[in-house]
């Protein structure tokens, strides 16, 4: 695989298993894409539990399910809907503070108040009829009919700015998807989105509004979507990618992001004076390196990177053992 050049792998993206890991590996993430979608402001020091996580493992690839984070008290509902063309709608729903709809009720003699859950449809790419907005008629049993009009969100017509600004990475990672095939006059504007994605989640790891691992995940999503788009468009509109057109994006030096993130955890190390935390981060690091290369990939280039940050030999050979028993179970 070659990001830089022309030459380029065609990937299969699960966006399901995606979404879940981007956000059950940082509650803060998860809070501000709620806040993002909503417009609310909950803290983001605010306690969060995930009742299910069940298929969010790398193990599991082609389950798709409804998972369900509860943050300071009030439950929400993400349902991820994939064709098999790869197009995803992904519908989330606010429920009441206390989890499902009749935690929160209160009693008048015979009489509930029921609190219907706020919904809202995120659209990952459109075509010409993706609708701007949808209707919601729902029937109930004593015959009573309810019309809702359900906020939508088509990520195709969003900027990167305001990707960024709504704290929308979880689903901006895959902006470059709602370019399809590149035709001609189009290209341009992919790279610059390209461009501007990459600077755009540069600069949350710096203002620590995405967690470095986080990020890292998040631009290997982009870096195979970027390729699934070309390749796509070079089978089928006969696209070209000049090297030198590619070789300008902004392709984060994961080295340098290691780098940063073992000195920030040498600070929080010390000031903690935990050991343990350092460690854990230690391993974490080297997993996600590991990661990104396949099994049989020579090693050494891997673990002088990792010695270079200071990185023990015990952690390095655990995470490695650790990502190949992993690598195993997915055979």
């Amino acid at each position: 695989m070659n990001y830089y050049g022309t030459e380029t792998t065609q990937h299969k993206l699960s966006y399901d298993k995606i979404i879940k890991n981007t956000l059950a590996k940082s509650n803060a993430v998860t809070i501000r894409f709620i806040n993002g979608l909503f417009g609310d402001d909950i803290p983001l020091d605010a306690p969060v539990e995930w009742l299910d996580k069940e298929s969010v493992d790398d193990r599991y690839t082609g389950i798709v399910a409804d998972f369900y984070p509860r943050i300071a008290g009030r439950m929400y509902a993400i349902e991820i809907e994939q064709d098999g063309s790869g197009d995803m709608a992904v519908r989330v729903f606010k429920y009441t503070v206390g989890g499902a709809m009749l935690h929160s009720t209160t009693s008048t003699k015979s009489e509930l108040n029921i609190a219907f859950p706020q919904p809202c449809v995120i659209f990952l790419s459109s075509t010409s009829s993706t609708p701007h907005e949808l209707i919601w008629n729902i029937d109930f049993f004593d015959g009573q009919k309810v019309t809702l009009k359900i906020p939508a969100i088509r990520l195709a017509e969003l900027s990167v700015e305001e990707i960024a600004k709504r704290n929308l990475f979880p689903i901006g990672q895959f902006y470059l998807r709602t370019f399809g095939l590149l035709t001609k006059g189009k290209e341009d504007s992919f790279f610059k989105a390209t461009q501007l994605l990459l600077e755009e989640l540069k600069q949350a790891i710096n203002n620590g509004s995405v967690p470095y691992h986080v990020a890292v995940q998040m631009e290997d999503t982009i870096h195979k979507t970027f390729d699934n788009v070309i390749i796509e468009s070079k089978k089928e509109v006969g696209f070209e990618m000049t090297t030198n057109i590619a070789e300008t994006l902004p392709w984060t030096d994961y080295g340098e992001i290691f780098a940063k993130a073992e000195e920030h955890g040498r600070v929080e190390g010390k000031a903690e004076g935990k050991a343990e935390g350092k460690a854990e981060r230690d391993m974490e690091i080297a997993l996600t390196l590991y990661a990104k290369h396949r099994p049989d990939t020579d090693y050494q280039p891997l673990i002088r990177m990792l010695k270079d940050i200071g990185i023990s030999d015990d952690i390095i050979e655990a995470a490695r053992i650790q990502y190949e028993a992993e690598c195993a179970q997915k055979i």
